[in-house]
């Protein structure tokens, strides 16, 4: 190790442990008025952004992803841990986590070049149809023979379990765009295997929600409902996806027009952009429901991603875009994974982690037997057909999401189905980061992006 590298990682240790005693003296403090509140809110932003950072650069030493780092962090920090975060502020911190997803998932649709694409297109597709059956599949038929094993699952009812199996199968193939944007602009990669593993990744988010509308449907009257109602919660589904696209691909020609006129300046328009869709998906939601009692609400992530890949194939404005998005995506990406950390259950995981390490290791069996077998039949190198699912691992926002609509339904099944996606979800998120890095790695494209 080199005398800067040594010195470097001594300092950073050092700031490590006086913001660390920063944050327990800052804790010791009485909050009474509201300034007092604002100040406290301030302190905490500023304390996890810095340990995150700094957390995050320590094991980087030692070849973990920084994005690791980052959930590492905000799980030390959060109210399963230190309580530096608590329950309240955790939910407080909720609305700038939104903001920044819109903004990642921005960077994502700008990332996706159409003209890299285009000669992985038997790949992608193979990839798509191989891992939307083959992962449903053993992970429904890992649930139905292990959950009456457990005591999470021994009291559940049949209908209940067949419900449970199939909505696990269909979250079990979606991604997290977010991390593997997280991932790839870490290792500055680029080449036709990270094309691949995004346009994958963002085209199965929008394809389990498909799914999700049509499972709906199928289990409605296994939970008491009637077809037609399952049927109608299937279209608001489909309303909400056709919607969430059209107005994504609105927003990207509306950027186009910004970049056409306004020469400069463009991070702040594009920190309002996530603001604003964030803001107004939840606004026409409340809206909705209020008014005509329709719980349709339009995806931000599905928006923001749409729009940034408008503007990058269909505009001359798309690597202007990208490059305005990289230059503030650190602090972004700390916040984010910080307090995605933090709201890690992991009472959930230890309620569950039996079932849901067979859950996990199906879910990681079936991507590699799709990809593997994708990957033969495209001819892609051989490399990429043994590591491809590697870059697939990790979940977070649909998962979640998708859970959320169970409950209108059933509110038994889904506190099954939250607590088992929530403990599967926190397992992924930190091995799926390490795991795609090391993909990238064994492809040769690390470090290809030279911008």
């Amino acid at each position: 190790m080199s005398p800067n590298r040594r010195t470097l990682i001594v300092r950073n240790i050092l700031t490590l442990g006086m913001t660390v005693a920063l944050c327990a003296w800052s804790k010791q403090i009485p909050v009474h008025t509201g300034w007092q509140v604002g100040g406290s809110i301030n302190i905490t932003l500023a304390a996890t952004l810095l340990c995150g950072f700094l957390a995050a650069e320590l094991l980087s030493h030692i070849g973990i992803p920084k994005i690791t780092g980052y959930i590492l962090a905000g799980v030390v920090a959060g109210p399963h841990v230190s309580q530096f975060l608590d329950f309240g502020t955790v939910a407080k911190l909720q609305l700038i986590n939104e903001v920044a997803l819109s903004f990642i998932a921005l960077h994502a649709g700008a990332a996706l070049d159409r003209a890299l694409l285009s000669g992985r297109t038997r790949a992608l597709v193979l990839n798509l149809a191989l891992q939307s059956l083959l992962v449903p599949l053993l992970v429904f038929g890992a649930i139905m023979i292990t959950a009456p094993l457990f005591a999470f699952t021994a009291q559940i009812t049949q209908p209940q379990l067949l419900a449970l199996a199939l909505l696990s199968a269909i979250i079990a193939i979606a991604r997290s765009p977010s991390s593997a944007m997280a991932i790839i602009t870490e290792c500055r990669a680029r080449g036709p295997f990270t094309e691949t593993a995004l346009g994958i990744t963002v085209a199965m988010d929008v394809l389990v929600i498909i799914l999700f509308t049509g499972a709906m449907a199928a289990i409605a009257p296994l939970l008491g409902g009637s077809e037609t109602k399952g049927w109608h919660q299937a279209g608001i589904l489909g309303i909400e996806l056709a919607g969430s696209l059209t107005v994504g691909a609105l927003l990207g020609f509306a950027i186009r027009t910004f970049y056409k006129r306004v020469g400069k300046d463009h991070v702040l328009f594009l920190l309002f952009i996530a603001f604003t869709v964030t803001r107004l998906s939840e606004l026409t939601g409340h809206q909705l429901s209020a008014l005509a009692e329709l719980h349709l609400t339009l995806e931000p992530l599905l928006i923001c991603i749409t729009a940034g890949f408008v503007v990058r194939n269909t505009t001359p404005f798309g690597e202007e875009l990208e490059e305005d998005l990289m230059r503030i995506s650190l602090p972004i990406y700390v916040l984010f994974f910080s307090v995605a950390g933090a709201s890690l259950d992991l009472a959930a995981l230890a309620a569950c982690w039996p079932l849901a390490l067979i859950l996990a290791g199906s879910r990681a069996a079936g991507l590699a037997l799709s990809s593997w077998a994708a990957g033969r039949m495209a001819g892609l190198p051989e490399t990429e057909c043994r590591v491809g699912w590697m870059a697939h691992l990790t979940q977070a926002g649909v998962a979640i999401g998708l859970t959320q609509i169970i409950a209108r339904e059933d509110p038994t099944t889904a506190a099954y189905l939250t607590t088992l996606t929530l403990a599967v979800i926190t397992l992924n998120q930190f091995i799926g980061p390490v795991a795609f890095k090391r993909a990238l790695i064994l492809t040769g494209e690390e470090g290809q992006d030279r911008r």
